[in-house]
């Protein structure tokens, strides 16, 4: 009798899937019966038990409209995001997919050197929190202050039945080249440790004449230092030596397309 003659289609396709794809490592494909019972002991324990709520308190980075996510570099990597242009806005929430009291968290700059090139704000400053950077879904109570203990941003305190939804809401703004990262502290997970960090890093601004936009004027201004060869710190021919290496040629070109109709705020 076939070893497998009482095991349903489905589990059989997975047997015989783990011969196929692991003859040659150390897991042995000899005994079809043993890894029928491997195999269905992980589906029982995988499927047989009841699913654990998780607390999830996280954080998106949307464009400055709010509504367009930053892409990441790799899909499959996250909180690693593209390169964004110096003047570049950034809206960053913090989200709860539960309806729980949330002892509260931390958002900042993770190093001081960082500072100069990208800074959080908060929204609606009113001489001792931030009430324009608490959503309603926060909870009643909720608050926001500036701080310095844990990176140089804003702790986040959750407030009084919260709903599972967007709780608070953190602009950020990208001042000069280079990267910053943006430390994201959980207090019920750790205090001390950030729970991820936003990896931000900066390249100069095609928005030659800060309108907000990478349009035809800027354009404009790049093919008018065409060829040019003597750019020089600080100027860079108006920005438009890219690649700052003391002329206007086919890369600054190239890089200065990768941002076409790019917008730096809304």
């Amino acid at each position: 009798m076939n070893d497998n003659q009482n095991i349903p289609a489905f589990f059989q396709k997975l047997i015989l899937t783990a011969h196929t794809t692991h003859t040659d490592t150390i897991f042995p494909c000899e005994n079809t019966k043993s890894w029928g019972k491997l195999i269905l002991i992980v589906l029982v324990l995988t499927l047989g038990v009841a699913p654990m709520g998780i607390s999830n308190i996280s954080t998106m980075v949307f464009l400055s409209d709010g509504n367009t996510p930053l892409a990441l570099v790799d899909p499959n990597i996250p909180y690693v995001y593209q390169d964004i242009m110096v003047g570049t806005r950034l809206t960053i929430i913090v989200d709860s997919n539960i309806a729980e009291y949330w002892y509260g968290g931390a958002l900042g700059v993770e190093e001081e050197d960082m500072l100069n090139r990208g800074c959080l704000y908060g929204r609606g400053y009113d001489g001792f929190e931030y009430p324009g950077s608490r959503l309603p879904d926060a909870g009643e109570n909720a608050a926001v202050w500036s701080t310095v203990s844990y990176g140089y941003g804003f702790e986040l305190y959750g407030g009084d039945e919260p709903n599972a939804a967007d709780w608070f809401i953190l602009d950020y703004n990208a001042l000069n080249i280079g990267d910053c990262n943006i430390a994201f502290y959980d207090f019920d997970v750790n205090e001390n440790e950030p729970v991820h960090t936003l990896i931000f890093h900066h390249v100069r601004t095609r928005d030659f004449n800060n309108n907000t936009i990478v349009d035809f004027h800027d354009y404009a201004i790049f093919a008018s230092h065409w060829l040019e060869t003597n750019c020089n710190a600080p100027n860079w021919c108006d920005g438009t030596d890219l690649d700052i290496n003391g002329s206007v040629d086919v890369n600054d070109l190239m890089l200065f397309c990768q941002y076409w109709l790019e917008r730096t705020e809304y």
